[in-house]
């Protein structure tokens, strides 16, 4: 019988190692490779498995070419609220040194390598395939035969304007007339400029604007889309 472990489910599969299975709602995607889930009230980090996408929150390093995009796709597939199914891999660590769930992030009646967020983040090129310790996690065959046929079509990071090249910045969007490039586009209502820096309510004087796509500053605390809504 399945074992249950706080939020987390222990799959008994006779064999040695056991897959934990974490099932909850997206509350949030962070940036293109890691999201945070709710679970019987509890919230949890994951980090998905196998992949790595350009980064656009590190602190001390610049938004690298196609994070934007990345995390934009991440928040498309994972739209807020979408029940997931989050499975570990048992030839990895659940947990990663951040404390972060490990696994492959499944959305309603998918399975399997092809069936994963993961392989589909980067079979479209917005992620490559990342092994970690040199230790090959359980799909790595199939991400990395994916990650091929996404390079051959120069998909996402493999075409313009990283050609492959994801640590190098990310390329400023060209400045339409009366426009300003400054103004992030995962916010409407309020140009707000993407990070770095990281902003806080505090330091921004526009209040209750529209997060529209990935909230990259952390504006919107209770998730339901309007930023800033306290006083000044």
């Amino acid at each position: 019988m399945a074992a249950l472990v706080g939020a987390l489910v222990i799959l008994s599969t006779g064999s040695p190692a056991s897959a934990a299975v974490l099932r909850g709602t997206v509350t949030r995607v962070v940036d293109g490779d890691t999201i945070s889930v709710s679970a019987r009230g509890v919230r949890t980090t994951v980090r998905l498995i196998g992949i790595d996408t350009p980064e656009t929150k590190r602190p001390g390093y610049p938004v690298q070419c196609g994070g934007p995009a990345a995390s934009r796709e991440a928040a498309r597939l994972l739209r807020r609220g979408t029940s997931v199914r989050v499975v570990s891999d048992p030839s990895q660590d659940a947990r990663d040194r951040y404390g972060r769930f490990l696994g492959y992030v499944y959305r309603p009646g998918r399975s399997g390598a092809r069936g994963s967020v993961n392989y589909r983040l980067v079979r479209t090129g917005f992620a490559k395939t990342y092994v970690y310790g040199r230790i090959p996690f359980r799909y790595a065959g199939q991400f990395l035969a994916g990650e091929i046929r996404a390079k051959k079509a120069r998909l996402g990071v493999w075409g313009p304007p990283c050609n492959g090249n994801t640590v190098k910045p990310q390329p400023q969007a060209a400045r339409a007339p009366g426009s300003s490039s400054r103004c992030d586009p995962n916010y409407r209502g309020a140009c707000i400029p993407s990070p770095p820096p990281d902003l806080d309510c505090s330091q921004i004087s526009a209040r209750r604007f529209r997060v529209v796509g990935v909230d990259v500053h952390r504006f919107d605390s209770d998730g339901d889309g309007i930023a800033c809504e306290g006083s000044r």
